[in-house]
Order: C-alpha cells, then structure tokens, then sequence
C-alpha cells in the first residue's frame, strides 16, 4: 500500500512538473531567441497580450535557429515569410504590417486554402503522386465527422475568433514587438494595422512566427522581423523638377527659370487627412518666406550661386483637449479676518485656434475668528475652448541647390530647302535660335507624324560662337509627314523645339510647334 501511494505522488508530481513546462509564458520561450529589444518605455497597445500572458508550448512548439526540426516543418523544401510595412509612421498614426508566404518551388495555395503542386510548374525531378501538399479540406470534412478535433485557441488561450472563410485560414501569425504579442489566422497572406499613439518615437522590431494547423498542435514554418519608425515629425520628401533641367538629382538648375516644389506627406493611414496643414518655404535667396497651404509652389532664382533653402510644414491635427490640472500655490496667510486674493495658475498644452477662455471662481474658507488667523485660496479652472482643441505636429526639409545658366528656350526660327544638287535625298537645313547659354550639342529625333515611333536620330557637337544660332541639316526618307525634335543643351541643361514637316516629291513644307503656340513658317527654296 505504501508503495502505491509513493508511486502515486511520483506520478503526481511528473504530472505536475510536464504541466508547469508545457504552459509558459512568452519571456520564458524566448520568442526567435532574441531578448526584448523594445525601445523606451510603451503602453499595452489595445489588443496585444504582455509578455507574461501563458504560451502553450505543446500546441506552439517555439523551436530556435539552428533547430534540426526546421528541416521537416514543411513538405517538399522551406516556405520562406517577407514581413513589410509602410513605415515610416508619424505618431498617433495607424501602422500597417504585411507577411506574404512563399512556398517552394511548384506549390501554391488553392481557392480553398489548400496546398497544391502546381501541375503546369516543370519539376523534373519530382513526379506529383498526389495533388496536395496540405490538405486542410479533407482535415476539416474527417473532423465534422467526428474522426478528429479542432484545436482552435491562439498560444495564449484565447479561442480564434469566428470568421466565415474560417475552412481557408490555414495558417497561424503571431506578431511580437515592445515586450507585447498579438495573434491572428489567415491564408498565405496577412494584415495588420496598430496605433502608434502610445509608442515611443524611435526605431523598433516587429517580428512574426507563422504556424501551419495540424491536428494536435500547429507547427512552425517560417519567421520573419522588419524594423519599423515612429516619429514625431511628419515624414516626408520634396520632388523638385525645372523645364529644362538636364539632371533633376544633381541638385543643379537654371537661372531666371521657375523651379517647382512638390512636397509630399507619407500618411498612408490618412491620420492627416482633417488636419489644417501649411507649408513655409524659405529659398536662401533674400527673398523671404513663403506661407501656403498648397504643397505644390514655384519660385525663379535671378541670382548664379549656391543657395539654401528650407521648408516647414505645420499640420493641426483635431484631437481631444487635455484635462485641466488646477495648479494652486500656497495661500497667503494674514492675522485679520481680510480674505487673500487669487494667486493660481494653470497651463492645459492644448493649442487652440481662437486665445479665448472661461474661468469660474471656487473658493475655501477656514474658520472666521477675528483672532485667529484666516486663509481663503482661490482656484483659476480654465475650461476647454469652445472652438476646439489641436494637436501640432511639425516636419523639416532641407536642401542646398545650385543655380547655373542654362538654355531657356529654343526656337526654330528658319527652315530652308536643300536643292537636289547638293543633296540625294530631301533634306531641310533647320536655323535654330535659344535664349540663355550657349549650347554644347544638338540632337535631332525624326519620328512619324504621331511622334510616338523614331526613325532616325543624329547628334552634332556645337562650335561655340558668341551667339545661339545653329544650323542643322537633316535628310528625309521619302514623301510623307514627320515628326522633328530638335534638343540643344549643356551640362546642366536640355531644351526642346518640335515640328511637323510635309515631304512630297520636290517639295517641303513644315508646321512649327512651340510651346503653346503652332505657326507655319515659309520655306525659302
């Protein structure tokens, strides 16, 4: 009898002892082996479950790198998981993370959440005796039919939440970043979206443990982590383009031409979308600031040099107002029966668009004993601003330019017939003129009359003179109507003259296109 109960309790204490090592919690499975690398100090972001919720490592197997089960997790090679995001995310913004599952060579995943070999994929050395690698239908169908059981709990305990395409959520995500995780099912593909309002700014890891379903537990198959930002400041980029301009990157543009200034704010989450946004430009040229509520704006430099210029950008985000801490110093005490005057202050960090308050008067009275001293202290509350209240969110832009001369126009200012005597073909001797530097070369594209398909292209070097004036000769084909671009340009320039020319037998005639503007320009023969 003794010996049945000793055997007992060791039975017992087995029991007890495989339970505490069978239900853990996050930090002690040691999620992708790593320690916490969360930077700052963050508030459970609503949904995510703490580090020491309980981890089932029976139904979650948390195996590290270099585990040798790896190998087998996944019939016919390795699924491998990218991990994206639309970061960077300003805060009180939405951040959105996707995974997207890729399965070896010839599989895919089905209408129906399957996984199939892809019969039209050439795997010479693999014949397909079947035609699933997983078959979660067929699962699902024995189970209805009382052959199996469903394990339908996340690693915390929590049951997975009701979803009607439930047959084709195959797969298991478990995302895990600031010390906290969160779990969802879905199919090859995932998508999650978090608030950044109660992370600190600065630069994170979002990491993902994908799980396949199995009958008794789910098996890990893939892990991926991406870093991801949280700022203050609004991210965002400036595209700058000229006409005219050879090279927009190199920072190098043309004098007495407007340059354009397109800014654009990342907020793919539309946090921005209700805010009062202004831009304030200044282009380092003495010329001031600029303040507009358009992101896209212009401006001519007149001057040659280097220039640095800058750019703010304001955005008032509507938002709640703070709550009022009434902030009350010590009353002064007097030896009569006098009462004190108010002597608070208060500061709420609201911003607010109009500078109007509301303040009521309480007031506390000690015992009025003309011998006896009295105190009486008077609290300024102020309340929340009838036009609303605004979060100030700020982004810099800094850039340094440099402005050159450059070619600002071309034209084509005379067209002459060459005689057949001087030339096989039909050939127009092209006088072109520009405004601004003297150019280097010139190139001529001939295309059809839609100016859509090139026929021909010829690039001169230009003899430097003292003025802009070329003469391009240029031979056609045959009769018919093309399409003439003619480009002059320097290092930091590239302008642009266009014409339609009519070829028939012994005779040319040409339409000028320029700008806006379309004129007919004789031809001297």
């Amino acid at each position: 009898m003794k010996d049945l109960v000793l055997g007992g309790l060791v039975l017992l204490s087995l029991w007890l002892i495989s339970g505490i090592q069978a239900v853990k919690r996050l930090q002690d499975v040691g999620f992708h082996g790593k320690q916490s690398n969360a930077q700052g100090h963050h508030s459970l972001v609503r949904g995510w479950s703490p580090y020491r919720n309980t981890w089932d490592e029976q139904l979650y197997p948390a195996w590290k790198a270099g585990d040798a089960r790896w190998e087998n997790c996944w019939r016919g090679g390795k699924v491998e998981a990218l991990l994206t995001s639309d970061s960077p995310a300003l805060i009180g913004s939405n951040i959105t993370f996707a995974v997207t599952l890729r399965f070896p060579r010839c599989q895919k995943e089905n209408d129906d959440g399957d996984i199939v070999y892809d019969r039209k994929c050439r795997n010479d050395s693999f014949s397909y005796q079947d035609q699933y690698v997983y078959n979660w239908t067929k699962w699902v169908d024995d189970c209805n039919e009382g052959n199996c059981t469903f394990i339908n709990k996340f690693p915390d305990g929590r049951p997975f939440p009701p979803h009607p395409d439930w047959r084709r959520r195959n797969f298991v995500y478990i995302f895990q970043t600031l010390d906290q995780f969160y779990s969802l099912t879905g199919r090859s593909s995932a998508v999650l979206s978090i608030n950044t309002t109660n992370i600190t700014a600065g630069t994170q890891m979002m990491e993902v443990s994908v799980y396949r379903r199995d009958h008794r537990r789910h098996y890990p198959v893939a892990k991926a982590s991406a870093m991801y930002i949280v700022t203050e400041q609004i991210p965002l980029y400036v595209n700058i383009s000229q006409k005219n301009d050879r090279n927009s990157s190199d920072k190098i543009f043309i004098k007495d031409s407007p340059i354009t200034f397109d800014v654009k704010l990342h907020d793919p989450s539309h946090y921005l979308a209700k805010a009062a946004v202004s831009f304030n430009w200044t282009f380092g040229d003495g010329s001031g600031s600029f303040v507009s509520n358009n992101p896209l704006s212009s401006h001519t430099y007149t001057l040659l040099g280097n220039f640095s210029l800058n750019l703010t950008v304001k955005a008032a985000i509507p938002g709640p107002c703070k709550p009022v801490t009434p902030t009350t110093f010590i009353p002064t005490t007097y030896t009569s029966s006098t009462t004190t005057a108010p002597v608070t202050s208060n500061s709420t960090g609201n911003s607010t668009d109009l500078p109007f308050t509301e303040t009521a008067f309480v007031t506390t009275e000690g015992s009025n004993v003309t011998t006896a001293p009295t105190t009486e202290t008077t609290t300024h509350i102020q309340t929340t601003p009838a036009a609303g209240c605004f979060i100030d969110r700020y982004g810099y832009y800094k850039a340094n330019i440099r402005i050159v001369d450059g070619i600002v126009e071309v034209n084509i200012v005379e067209m002459t017939n060459v005689s057949p005597s001087e030339a096989q073909k039909s050939s127009i001797d092209f006088v072109v003129a520009c405004q601004g530097s003297i150019p280097t070369d010139a190139c001529t594209i001939i295309s059809d009359s839609t100016c859509t398909i090139p026929q021909n292209e010829v690039c001169d070097e230009v003899v430097t003179t003292d003025e802009c004036l070329v003469t391009l000769r240029r031979a056609f084909t045959g009769p018919g109507t093309y399409c003439v671009n003619i480009t002059l340009g320097d290092d930091a320039s590239l302008a642009l003259a266009s014409t339609l020319v009519s070829v028939s037998e012994g005779n040319v005639k040409a339409t000028i296109a320029m700008v806006s503007c379309i004129k007919t320009l004789p031809m001297k023969d």
